[in-house]
């Protein structure tokens, strides 16, 4: 009778541990994060028409910063051209290029971390995505804005491998190169001046990268698409949410008292601290208390 292997390297009466690794591929299998795109592409419509009738028109339909002043046409031809030069490198047009960027898991992220801080902060901070013109020229994927002191950093999201303890390297260099080089410049932002938000140019702007594991992110993407209507934060969405400000923390201490950064940039670091003291209140209190620290 001949040994006949069922999995390779397996043999007949083999003990098979789900736990290894090399089997981890087979053990979870995630839907793929672009069916959410159509539930979450509402939710971001309804955020855009929400925080539009609150406070201007400001915002796509997308959620990100419109695009207005003597530049923006300009702009606009630029990154149609630019879209143009990407899709052609690809042998793709510029339709088949933009909608392989729209099902990318980390186009995907940042909407469900919009939405997903929006939830928990919407009261007291702004948060949007950035301009087309400044995703592609200024590598900004979203703004976070407090409302009371118009204090603004930028963040980048990320997905990182099929496993929790895989690690990219990549995203981590990349913002110490722009801190390095002086923050974020924001083209088309937005701050609080007076009580209201105005459209302003950002410069020397603190940026920080956010990334989830593809569980992390397919548990977050099935709870903010699970329940329409439902204010309260899951429990999967407060697991992310906690991880997420404790990186913010995390590399806000990194950079806090690097000498080496532009003094500008330091200054909004100072400035966004309290702010970041305010969004990780809510990691250690219910809800209601949290609104009530606040």
């Amino acid at each position: 009778m001949s040994n006949i292997e069922y999995l390779p390297g397996i043999k007949v009466g083999d003990k098979i541990d789900l736990n290894d690794p090399k089997y981890a591929d087979k053990k979870k299998e995630f839907p793929k994060p672009e069916s959410y795109l159509p539930q979450l592409k509402i939710r971001l419509a309804a955020l855009a028409d929400r925080l539009n009738s609150e406070h201007g028109d400001f915002l796509t339909s997308d959620g990100q910063m419109q695009m207005s002043g003597s530049e923006a046409d300009y702009d606009r031809v630029l990154m149609s051209e630019k879209v143009q030069d990407w899709a052609a490198d690809e042998a793709q047009t510029p339709t088949e290029w933009l909608a392989r960027r729209e099902k990318n898991p980390s186009n995907i992220t940042e909407i469900a971390t919009t939405l997903l801080f929006d939830k928990i902060l919407g009261e007291n901070f702004i948060i949007v995505r950035a301009s087309i013109y400044d995703d592609y020229e200024n590598g900004a994927d979203q703004l976070i804005i407090d409302k009371a002191t118009g204090a603004v950093v930028c963040g980048l999201d990320d997905v990182i491998g099929h496993l929790s303890d895989d690690r990219d390297d990549k995203k981590p260099e990349k913002i110490k190169r722009k801190m390095a080089a002086g923050g974020a410049k924001i083209k088309y932002g937005a701050t609080v001046k007076a009580g209201k938000l105005v459209k302003q140019e950002l410069s020397h702007i603190p940026l920080f990268y956010f990334s989830l594991s593809k569980e992390e992110l397919n548990g977050l993407l099935r709870s903010l698409t699970a329940a329409a209507g439902d204010d309260e934060p899951s429990p999967a969405e407060k697991a992310v949410y906690v991880k997420l400000v404790s990186s913010l923390q995390e590399q806000s201490d990194h950079f806090m008292y690097d000498a080496r950064l532009h003094p500008r940039l330091q200054d909004n670091l100072r400035n966004f601290r309290p702010s970041l003291d305010r969004m990780s209140a809510y990691s250690h209190l219910e809800k209601d208390a949290y609104a009530e620290k606040l």
